[in-house]
């Protein structure tokens, strides 16, 4: 069922079923801003406030709402690549998004006219999954280098740790901060043990599959993918530096370590063919 609503003072588009109840935000990016179990358990994290801190054209990401699950495309460090320069953390979370439904399934477009690109999305349930399909569509005469990431901030709870298909002595690159050990980084500690800190496994994993375990609440939730596109894990902890939050985070991505110049760089890169498109899709699951 898809129902229009509100999530604090911003508009929203539900998108529920007998498990789950997702919110997205079309003027906010089309964020996934909650998903909520059928007992009401929300697992993505929230940030403090009755109102909405919008992310504008050109404010600051962390200073902004900075919560839940939003895409993070072309880029999540800024750069500039054949002439285009690419926002911090990318352009389509700070762009308001078209919306097409047919009562069962809700579609949001973005047309990103300075790069000549179209970003959409759709969102359903099914089998008890919130389902995601993606279509980035280039439109330039040119190869278009980008990253797609999914910025999936979860809620924290002490010992909640990462489950993937990357062994816990897997190579991993840290982007900045420092785990206390690195091969335990993929738990976060208690509230103010640490500072955060963010690293990405160095190798490939398709398709893609990966899950936040909860021992204390005995809960999980799970993240999939359906192809070869979305192929690199990062994964960043907070337990209460950035903004006071408490929370731990899979970044599922196209490409390595932030921004496609360094991608490029270490040969782990995504580009989008000239007058290309493509596809992939996500399943989210709760249990």
């Amino acid at each position: 069922m898809i129902k229009s609503c509100f999530y604090k003072d911003r508009p929203a588009i539900a998108v529920k079923c007998d498990i789950f109840s997702a919110l997205f935000l079309p003027e906010d990016g089309a964020k996934l801003v909650s998903f909520k179990t059928k007992s009401d358990d929300e697992m993505l994290a929230q940030a403090k406030g009755d109102n909405y801190r919008r992310l504008g054209v050109d404010t600051s990401y962390v200073e902004s709402e900075c919560s839940a699950f939003d895409d993070m495309f072309p880029t999540i460090d800024p750069c500039e690549i054949n002439g285009l320069e690419y926002s911090d953390h990318g352009e389509v979370c700070r762009r308001e998004h078209q919306v097409k439904s047919d009562g069962d399934r809700v579609t949001f477009v973005c047309e990103l006219e300075k790069l000549n690109v179209t970003f959409k999305k759709t969102a359903f349930a099914e089998n008890g999954a919130l389902c995601i399909k993606y279509s980035l569509e280039n439109h330039n005469d040119f190869d278009f280098p980008y990253i797609w990431a999914g910025h999936i901030m979860l809620k924290g709870e002490k010992g909640a740790y990462v489950v993937s298909d990357f062994e816990e002595k897997s190579e991993k690159r840290v982007m900045f901060g420092k785990p206390t050990d690195l091969d335990k980084a993929h738990v976060l500690e208690g509230y103010g043990d640490n500072k955060e800190y963010k690293y990405y496994y160095t190798e490939e994993r398709t398709p893609l599959k990966c899950s936040i375990n909860y021992p204390e609440s005995k809960k999980q939730i799970s993240v999939e993918f359906d192809n070869d596109i979305v192929k690199y894990l990062g994964v960043w902890m907070n337990p209460g530096d950035l903004n006071g939050m408490y929370n731990l985070a899979v970044e599922p991505c196209t490409a390595l370590y932030d921004n496609p110049v360094n991608a490029k760089k270490a040969n782990k890169y995504s580009c989008i063919e000239a007058c290309g498109r493509v596809e992939f899709s996500l399943k989210i699951k709760y249990k």
